[in-house]
């Protein structure tokens, strides 16, 4: 499971393109699901503070590296679910503060994998308009 930060902003929708890259043969992805959770830290009891409950996703042939395949996947987590997370810059106004995220893949027969993990990266942002 490959560790990764992500960066978001308070102000602005979080909607990345996100490329994961592996050797082989195609993942079972028909019939799959891949979701996102956002918690407080890692194992974090309750429902999480932000969460993509099905993103979308494609899977592909690697552009440029032979035997490689790229999952392109898409989280989106609305500006207002952002704005609301806990936290609200402190200690400091201006203060990022950091999250625990994972994105798993849940495959049709129930079977799942960690796709990736790490920092959830949440700054206050500038220009609300």
């Amino acid at each position: 499971m490959p560790i990764q930060q992500l960066n978001a902003a308070r102000n602005i929708e979080f909607a990345p393109t996100i490329n994961v890259d592996y050797p082989g043969a195609d993942l079972p992805l028909a019939g799959a699901v891949i979701s996102m959770q956002v918690r407080l830290y890692p194992g974090a009891a309750g429902d999480p503070v932000a969460a993509d409950a099905a993103m979308t996703f494609a899977d592909g042939v690697h552009p440029s590296e032979d035997g490689w395949r790229r999952l392109v996947i898409n989280p989106v987590i609305a500006k207002d679910v952002l704005a609301a997370m806990p936290g609200l810059n402190q200690p400091d106004p201006g203060d990022s503060q950091t999250f625990a995220y994972e994105i798993k893949i849940t495959y049709a027969d129930g079977m799942q994998d960690s796709l990736l993990t790490g920092e959830f990266v949440l700054a206050a942002g500038v220009d609300y308009t």
